[in-house]
């Protein structure tokens, strides 16, 4: 099914500027753009450019990553039980330390379950099928 969504890139940890284009938020840069496509080709397109689907430790990140697009949108983040059901990581390697489900998630609906992780503008996670495409979508690196 299709509906209108953003996926976000997270790139590499940063000590310098972030590169032109770029908007930087602690030690990380982000990008938006807008494509789309499923989680997996998602996060394929952050690895080509040397970043992952975004990572989020905590409220402040959160809420930044929130202002990066219009509110109307839903984008992909890095977090994923792919590798063990029920067991949630990032596509980054960093510790999933920050869980903000929407009420009733992950709830692992559907044929196939839910492995992958959107950001819904009403600030909190959804579990997602993977494979699902969106039309109209945006990306923040």
């Amino acid at each position: 099914y299709y509906k209108t969504n953003i996926y976000v890139l997270d790139a590499v940890d940063i000590v310098v500027k972030c590169p032109n284009g770029w908007t930087n938020f602690g030690v990380r840069c982000y990008k938006f753009f807008s494509q789309s496509v499923n989680w997996i080709t998602a996060e394929r397109n952050c690895q080509s450019l040397d970043a992952n689907l975004v990572s989020v430790h905590n409220k402040p990140e959160h809420d930044f990553l929130l202002s990066l697009w219009p509110s109307s949108i839903i984008c992909w983040a890095g977090g994923h039980d792919g590798e063990q059901e029920g067991q949630w990581v990032w596509s980054d390697g960093t510790a999933f330390d920050y869980t903000y489900w929407c009420s009733g998630e992950p709830n692992n609906v559907g044929v196939g379950g839910e492995n992958c992780v959107e950001i819904i503008t009403l600030s909190c996670k959804k579990a997602v099928f993977c494979a699902t495409f969106y039309n109209n979508l945006h990306t923040v690196a």
